[in-house]
């Protein structure tokens, strides 16, 4: 639809038939974008335990693609096999079914976009991979490991900032089919160009960060042939059909880059969104590594999955006509969600709010014919579990 329109513009027309012309553009763009059905994913490592900044995460893009009619997918990004915990794939899919966050699209539930697992697509990203090396986007880096750690130690020697130093860019062809001969291992690097136009960002504005000037060629395809996150990611978003894709904020810097891959494959991108930092009460940046942020914890704990995630959106925004310590189902948050209600700052936890939010939702069970029963079942179980010697 996209490149129909985009050919459209281009036919040369009569003075007498341009207002006529841009009347039916109007149009025709009003449609394609009706036509254009928004699809969002969460995209994880499992690497361990579902975090909250990961469930916000999740969580905003559920409530966007639910808001547009959409789909929301979950993608599994595992291409980094050395950090791989063993079930945690499930384990996610499994907390955001907990969290009500359903996926129309993921390993479990399937569907026609997949595999959606990245390590079951390892042949499609070589094949987009030698794209990018017959354009000319790409090159292969037959640097050592030996020769990238010299480089590193001498900049921070030096106060600058690591970065490739581009060698291999500038290797002949005869010097590429020695190395290749001699079974020299080899990266793929993808050459970065100089931005000058900033991005839209939906939640920050316009953004404008020259990628070029303060980091190296980055590796697309490592030596072991598996993708890095910036690669697979922008070739599974294009071929899985992602509209919209909003992430932490702490991926803004990469945008650019991912962008400039867009335009090396000649892809239209999506739309970009970044979500402002979660930190502490006192400020300080979260880490994956406190026990009391993991989802299971919150579950194990006795939390209800919607004071769980009152929680995570009363600290976020994005909500028109919320109140503030107003408990909402998933449904009227999915009513009520407007992107452009998001705040911009970061969001600082309030714990007694977490706890707040869950005596209102044992109250609410409590008054519901259909969820007292429930609810006297699992204190039934608690009771059980805490008291089974007596």
């Amino acid at each position: 639809m996209a490149q129909l329109f985009t050919h459209l513009q281009r036919i040369p027309l009569l003075p007498c038939k341009v207002q006529e012309a841009r009347k039916f553009m109007r149009l025709f763009s009003i449609s394609a974008q009706k036509a254009c059905q928004v699809r969002v994913r969460f995209a994880p490592s499992p690497t361990g335990h579902l975090h909250l900044g990961g469930l916000r995460t999740a969580l905003y893009n559920f409530l966007f693609a639910k808001s547009k009619n959409g789909k929301f997918i979950l993608r599994i990004e595992d291409t980094d096999q050395t950090r791989l915990v063993v079930h945690a794939a499930q384990r996610l899919e499994d907390m955001l079914k907990w969290a009500k966050i359903y996926p129309d699209e993921s390993p479990t539930v399937g569907g026609p976009r997949g595999p959606y697992v990245q390590s079951q697509r390892i042949n499609l990203y070589h094949n987009y991979m030698k794209n990018l090396l017959e354009n000319d986007s790409a090159y292969k880096c037959f640097c050592s490991k030996l020769r990238l750690d010299w480089l590193r130690n001498d900049a921070i020697r030096r106060n600058e900032t690591p970065k490739y130093d581009n060698k291999c860019r500038y290797l002949s062809q005869v010097k590429i089919e020695e190395l290749e001969r001699k079974g020299t291992p080899y990266c793929i690097r993808f050459k970065l160009e100089t931005i000058t136009d900033p991005y839209q960002d939906l939640i920050y504005g316009p953004i404008l960060i020259n990628v070029a000037e303060h980091e190296g060629d980055p590796v697309m395809m490592k030596a072991d042939g598996y993708p890095t996150y910036h690669f697979a990611n922008v070739v599974d978003d294009h071929l899985m059909g992602i509209t919209h894709v909003l992430r932490g904020v702490e991926w803004q810097i990469s945008t650019p880059k991912h962008l400039l891959l867009y335009k090396a494959f000649g892809w239209n991108p999506p739309l970009f969104g970044h979500l402002p930092l979660i930190v502490n009460r006192d400020g300080s940046k979260l880490s994956k590594r406190q026990d009391d942020l993991h989802i299971e914890h919150y579950r194990d704990q006795g939390y209800s999955p919607e004071a769980v995630l009152n929680f995570v959106t009363d600290i976020g925004g994005g909500f028109e006509g919320k109140e503030h310590n107003v408990l909402l189902t998933i449904e009227e948050l999915s009513e009520k969600f407007n992107l452009a209600r998001l705040t911009k700052n970061s969001c600082r936890l309030d714990f007694d709010k977490l706890k707040l939010y869950n005596q209102m939702d044992l109250q609410r069970c409590l008054k519901s014919p259909t969820e007292l029963p429930v609810l006297l079942d699992q204190l039934q179980d608690l009771v059980k579990k805490t008291f089974e010697e007596k």
